[in-house]
This record gives C-alpha cells, sequence and structure tokens, in this order.
C-alpha cells in the first residue's frame, strides 16, 4: 500500500468506503455475521477520526462469534489516538499486554501499534515475539518479518532488513515450498536488490 495521501479533505476521507461497508454489513442476512466488514469499517472511521462510530461498530463486531477479543483493546487503544489522547492509548495496550501476551495476533497488533506510532524499536520487539510465538505453527505467516525488515528500511539500516529479507526468504522456500523462480520469491528478492543499489 503506497497510496499517497492527499492535502484536500474532500479526495483523503473514506466517506465512500465507509457508506459501502455499513452497507454490507446491513445486507449480510447469512448468520452468524463474518466480523472482516467490520474490521474495514471501523479502520476507516478511525482513519477518518469518527470515534463515536467506531465505538458503536465494534461494540456491534464484538458480540459476533468469530470475533477476536484481543482486537477490543487494539481498537479501543486507536480510537484514543483517533482522539489525541495517546497517553490512554498507550495505558489501554499496555493493559491488554497482561491479559494477551501469550497470543501471536495480539502481539502482532502490538507491533503495529508501535510502528504506526513511529517506535520502531518496540515495533521490532513486538514483530519478533509475534514471529517467535508462531514457532509452532507452520507454515508462518512473513507479516511479522516483512514489517521488521519495512522498519529497518525506513531507519536505513540495510544491513539488518537484508537480513531480515534473506529470513523471510528462508521461510518462504522452506515452509511453503517456494523456488526461486515463484513470484513471492522473486519480490523479496527485487526489495533486497533495490536495498543494495
Amino acid at each position: 500500500s503506497d497510496g499517497a495521501t492527499s492535502w484536500d479533505w474532500n479526495c483523503a476521507n473514506h466517506t465512500g468506503v465507509i457508506d459501502f461497508y455499513k452497507r454490507v454489513i446491513e445486507n449480510d442476512t447469512v448468520i452468524p455475521q463474518t466480523p472482516l466488514p467490520y474490521y474495514y469499517l471501523i479502520d476507516n472511521l478511525i482513519a477518518d477520526h469518527r470515534t463515536r462510530e467506531a465505538e458503536e461498530y465494534l461494540d456491534r463486531c464484538s458480540r459476533l462469534p468469530a470475533y477476536r477479543p484481543f482486537l477490543t483493546p487494539v481498537y479501543k487503544a486507536h480510537i484514543a489516538l483517533a482522539e489525541y489522547d495517546e497517553k490512554r492509548a498507550d495505558g489501554i495496550m499496555e493493559s491488554a499486554l497482561a491479559e494477551f501476551a501469550a497470543d501471536g495476533g495480539f502481539l502482532f497488533e502490538m507491533a503495529q501499534y508501535y510502528a504506526y506510532k513511529c517506535e520502531y524499536e518496540k515495533a521490532i520487539a513486538f514483530y519478533e515475539q509475534s514471529w517467535e510465538n508462531q514457532s509452532n505453527q507452520k507454515p508462518r505467516f512473513t507479516d511479522a518479518l516483512d514489517g521488521i525488515a519495512t522498519i529497518y528500511v525506513i531507519m536505513n539500516n540495510i544491513d539488518k532488513a537484508i537480513e531480515t529479507y534473506d529470513r523471510l526468504i528462508v521461510c518462504l522456500k522452506s515452509e511453503w515450498g517456494y523456488k526461486d523462480d515463484d513470484a513471492a520469491v522473486i519480490d523479496v528478492e527485487r526489495k533486497k536488490k533495490s536495498l543494495r543499489t
């Protein structure tokens, strides 16, 4: 997602996407409903600082059977950030860590939270914990490694970025069975090569 932001609120707001997902949710007659449209809706409401609506849809979503409970504090923290209350947001996440410290999904969200705040060392530490938490669940998703590599690129630590991309390639080959000429491996190799030029 390398989409550029826009200075003009008329172009940058997410009203069309928000209205779309509201319609998807209201027209979903499958029982039980899936939480995915709620997640997309809440994310876009938070992006537009429409926090009251985000709280309402979070409350509805949290009652669905497939909902993952660790997402409640994560969303509440992002809502607090959207309300410019970083101290409250940090407190929510730290309290949730005590409850969800063994949950790889939550650890990943902790990493995302700190990456979003540009607290990169904390983000890397939680991405690594999330990665380790998956060690018994193979093949592992590579999102944590991709996040780590991206942060190292931002920090201009090219050696560590390349080292992380190498770890990602090992996972793709050894756990997912990809070969050198598969698109996923080629994409990571392309990222590595761009860092060397």
